[in-house]
């Protein structure tokens, strides 16, 4: 008995372990690699041609941090980050409770707030360029006709930011399935509870809805968190970094240090920052969740 017992524990899933495999190599060759390879990079002036090029140790960490552009370009990283959070990243969850009350077509606007996701992000953020331009942009048209404006969204550091981040604000996504399969997944039975004992909509929203969206939301947010922190389409697309630097950002950072100055080692460093950044802000949203949930 205790042999049989013994042999059951021993037993090893070669079937999971064969299905693994594949997703664990391709993890290992384009996410584990790229990152020991930019740490690698970040110590030598690095040189493509003749790799890898002379030993500087820190001192492309040193010219960083010595740069008054890195700096410009980690604030920005920062006040977008806020930008976004605070702007955009409680849209979906709206709308996914709204949707959630909605009986009568629910599907038919399920469908629609999906249909954006099949457009290139590029192709999205090229449109939204021309609504803001000046001249003959869609929105300072609309604008004009009020008898406000011409205004330099983009072409002005005031507003350039705002401007980039307004269209996360329209919400919409796989963000909000997600959310809207989570409240599916909360037993009616207690919201009609929570209504015969006399909660309001606040409260059952306080004391039911969202503790059971608590994992979700945990779990969107640090990889909102994440790719806030690694955002460059939107900002190369229609300011590209402009005016005046206000939204260069440290991904612009690292693509103007490897593609234009071919800088590579200044490039890696940048990238490893930005890593430790990633890391410590998602430790502590996770050790934040942890202890609200205890």
């Amino acid at each position: 008995m205790y042999s049989r017992t013994r042999h059951r524990k021993l037993k090893i899933p070669w079937v999971a372990i064969l299905f693994m495999t594949p997703a664990v190599i391709a993890f290992i060759m384009f996410k584990y690699y790229p990152l020991l390879q930019a740490v690698f990079m970040s110590f030598f002036d690095y040189k493509l041609m003749d790799p890898p090029g002379k030993w500087v140790g820190i001192g492309n960490y040193m010219l960083l941090f010595k740069s008054s552009l890195f700096w410009t370009a980690l604030r920005n990283t920062f006040a977008f980050a806020g930008l976004y959070i605070g702007l955009t990243f409680w849209i979906p969850i709206m709308q996914a409770l709204l949707l959630n009350e909605i009986r009568r077509g629910n599907m038919v606007l399920r469908f629609l707030y999906l249909v954006p996701t099949a457009i290139p992000s590029v192709a999205g953020f090229v449109l939204w360029k021309w609504i803001y331009n000046p001249d003959y942009g869609l929105l300072n048209s609309l604008l004009g006709r009020i008898g406000l404006g011409p205004y330099g969204w983009l072409n002005d550091p005031s507003t350039a930011k705002l401007a980039i981040v307004f269209p996360g604000m329209l919400g919409g996504g796989i963000a909000i399935l997600l959310y809207f399969s989570a409240l599916r997944g909360i037993p009616q039975e207690i919201v009609e509870a929570a209504k015969i004992d006399g909660a309001g909509p606040w409260q059952r929203m306080r004391k039911v809805i969202f503790p059971g969206l608590r994992f979700i939301i945990g779990i969107q947010f640090i990889s909102f968190l994440s790719g806030i922190f690694l955002t460059f389409d939107p900002i190369y697309v229609m300011t590209g970094g402009g005016p005046v630097d206000s939204t260069r950002v440290l991904s612009m950072l690292v693509y103007d240090s490897a593609f234009k100055e071919y800088r590579f080692g200044l490039a890696g460093a940048v990238s490893l920052i930005m890593f430790a950044i990633i890391a410590l802000v998602t430790y502590a949203q996770l050790k934040l969740s942890n202890s609200s949930a205890q």
